[in-house]
């Protein structure tokens, strides 16, 4: 069994050095997720103004960040995420999770403007 695997399913989190500062915003993903469709990744987090160097990418959800986006498939709370979807697989695959992540980009847009 991966180390990592082990860990998660023992539920123990990854000590984290306190000198080398998080990043703002963290986008979650399935220890088994498929990240390689970086530029549609990267498209996204623009829309809603987060580029990639402004995020970590982890399996769990740790104290400090802004969760962007939650594509695990398993959903945990609390739910936090400004975007919540399918695994990135199937969002690629499927035009209904896109529409439906494309409807959560409008609606986080719109609520910003209003905002303001």
């Amino acid at each position: 069994m991966e180390k990592s695997a082990f860990l998660d399913a023992m539920n123990i989190t990854r000590w984290r050095s306190a000198d080398k500062p998080g990043k703002p915003f963290l986008v979650l993903h399935d220890i088994d997720a498929d990240l390689s469709a970086q530029s549609f990744i990267e498209q996204v987090l623009g829309l809603v103004n987060v580029t990639l160097d402004e995020c970590d990418f982890d399996c769990e959800i740790h104290k400090g960040p802004q969760v962007v986006w939650d594509m695990r498939k398993t959903k945990r709370r609390p739910r936090v995420a400004w975007l919540v979807t399918a695994p990135l697989n199937d969002v690629m695959q499927n035009g209904d999770e896109k529409r439906q992540l494309w409807q959560q980009i409008c609606q986080l847009l719109n609520t910003r403007q209003s905002e303001r």
